[in-house]
């Protein structure tokens, strides 16, 4: 039976190289694999903090974080120790923060891991009292390693894919990016009915800076004036660089009067942006 389990668990969590995906299904098995699983929640590393992945409850409700992860919690306890700790029960309060004094059941927390390093947790709670039996225990250490594999090949992916439509000067959404926002842009606009503009752009005088400065001087020019920019659009506006010294946004539910504000609003910006010759002098663009 177990070997059954750890079979269908490989499948199910290496079916998707999306990242919410495979968390939502390693909380999906976490239920099925213990008698009287309340929920279950995931929570990974994230810049050396414990962000929250998924969760999921016996009774549907998925994705709902009702704590943070405090370092004096199971949670933060479980990672830094790297080993499973459980929780039998409240009627010897444990020494943990977060942990609800109504609560009667037992928890269990396992840490996800590759190789020594910790990349996050897992813990499941449910509505009765008393320790994981050891093929419980067993089991859910399974899932976790298998979960462990799938959460760091989902993230390969993100990250490869990110690169993919980065422009690697910039930092903006390259021209392969551009094409599928607007691909989905127009889907949208043909669904909802609402306009949505586009506005291209090329700098002037920007060849005279590659010719005169250098290259390495343009490529900082060009850093510059993309950071400046997306300070004077809005969230929901798309920058992205479409080669050279041309960059494309994308405005939803955008008409013509509010462009004109947009556009405005980068123009200023960009005459307030001043850059330095070797020489002292400044200029801009």
């Amino acid at each position: 039976a177990e070997l059954d389990a750890l079979k269908k668990l490989s499948l199910n969590l290496t079916s998707s190289l999306d990242l919410q995906t495979v968390l939502d299904g390693v909380v999906k098995e976490a239920l099925q694999l213990v008698k009287d699983a309340q929920d279950a929640h995931i929570y990974l590393y994230n810049e050396e903090k414990l962000v929250f992945g998924a969760s999921l409850k016996n009774d549907g409700e998925k994705n709902i974080q009702t704590s943070e992860p405090g370092p004096d919690g199971l949670t933060g306890m479980v990672a830094r120790e790297k080993k499973i700790i459980t929780v039998e029960g409240m009627t010897n309060p444990p020494n943990f923060t977060g942990l609800p004094k109504t609560w009667r059941g037992s928890i269990i927390g396992i840490p996800l891991m590759m190789g020594t390093r910790v990349i996050g947790v897992m813990n499941l709670a449910r509505s009765s009292a008393g320790e994981f039996n050891q093929s419980e225990t067993r089991l859910l250490t399974l899932l976790a390693d298998q979960a462990a594999i799938a959460i760091l090949n989902a993230r390969l992916h993100e990250a490869v894919s990110q690169q993919a439509r980065s422009d690697a000067l910039t930092g903006l959404p390259n021209r392969r990016s551009l094409d599928e926002h607007l691909d989905e842009e127009i889907n949208r606009s043909k669904r909802s009915g609402k306009p949505f503009s586009v506005v291209m752009m090329d700098l002037d005088g920007f060849k005279i800076i590659n010719d005169t400065l250098g290259h390495e001087v343009g490529d900082d020019v060009l850093r510059a004036i993309a950071h400046s920019f997306q300070k004077a659009l809005r969230a929901t506006d798309f920058l992205a660089r479409y080669g050279g010294d041309e960059m494309t946004i994308i405005l939803p539910e955008t008409d013509w009067p509010q462009v004109l504000v947009v556009t405005n609003k980068i123009q200023q910006e960009l005459r307030q942006l001043f850059f330095e010759k070797p020489s002292g002098e400044k200029y801009s663009l």
